[in-house]
């Protein structure tokens, strides 16, 4: 049994080092989960195409149907990888660059401000002006200062503060326990995704599952119609066929319902006002928290 264990152990070892990020528990199990979906969309996609001669009769007569259906499929998988990539929008990097900027423009600012005493005289824009004053003051509290804007008075930054990022969260962050970071307008952490959903990623997430359910339905659709034709065929096809049906049903109910939810959230998240660092420090829209 050792014997056996041995070269096994050494190559898993050999196959961390060629590819690091299958030594960590955490990216490996979301590496099989990813590789789990992909077979998953190609056996469902394969069978039909396999049981279903009609199917494959009626592509030839009409290719843009299947070619339609293809083009859904591998946009379905590239939205898929996308959204898993993005970023959801970590607190820690937004608060980095909103201290990058402030810190720039101060600089700026005062360069200004030293060149124009130089030649005698002290002159600032009048946008520039308003936007100095706020800038002007420590760096490390200009994140502190515009958070506790955003919040009534009376908060004490104590009680907005991360217990585990020690960094104070704006409304509607929070602290993923999976990814150990806070996330900006945080809804949940998506195991197949294997990151979560918040503020960056919520859009591709949202037009994800708006593919992943037309790709379910259609598929629906190919399944019924191969049932429901009047041919003869192995029962043991059919069995195959009704238990994937079964399965894609289940899966599209849950699509349907995550759809109808996620469409809600977003039309109640563009009705709100944007975060008030592009309107108090001037800072570009991809720092600003919408």
């Amino acid at each position: 049994m050792v014997d056996l264990c041995c070269p096994l152990r050494g190559a898993c070892e050999r196959c961390y080092i060629w590819f690091p990020c299958l030594a960590d528990p955490a990216r490996r199990s979301s590496l099989l989960l990813k590789v789990a979906l992909v077979v998953l969309h190609l056996v469902y996609a394969g069978v039909v195409f396999l049981f279903d001669r009609d199917l494959i009769e009626k592509a030839r007569k009409e290719p843009w149907y299947i070619a339609l259906y293809l083009l859904l499929f591998v946009a379905t998988l590239i939205q898929y990888f996308v959204t898993a990539c993005s970023s959801p929008g970590y607190v820690l990097d937004v608060m980095r660059a909103v201290n990058e900027a402030n810190a720039m423009f101060t600089s700026r600012f005062k360069q200004r401000q030293t060149a124009s005493s130089k030649n005698g005289g002290f002159v600032v824009s009048s946008d520039g002006d308003q936007l100095g004053r706020n800038l002007l003051g420590s760096n490390s509290t200009s994140w502190s200062k515009m958070v506790m804007d955003l919040y009534p008075l009376g908060m004490s930054t104590r009680t907005l503060t991360c217990s585990y990022c020690n960094v104070e969260q704006p409304p509607r962050a929070k602290h993923c326990h999976d990814c150990d970071r806070c996330v900006l307008q945080f809804d949940h952490h998506c195991v197949w995704l294997g990151t979560c959903i918040g503020q960056g990623n919520h859009c591709r997430f949202w037009w994800y599952i708006c593919e992943e359910t037309a790709l379910c339905i259609w598929t629906v659709i190919l399944y019924i119609t191969y049932l429901t034709a009047d041919i003869s065929r192995a029962w043991w096809k059919d069995a195959v066929m009704i238990l994937l049906l079964i399965f894609l049903s289940i899966s599209l109910i849950f699509l349907f319902l995550l759809l109808l939810f996620h469409r809600s959230v977003s039309l109640v998240s563009s009705a709100t006002s944007k975060f008030q660092c592009e309107r108090s420090v001037g800072l570009p829209s991809s720092c600003c928290l919408d």
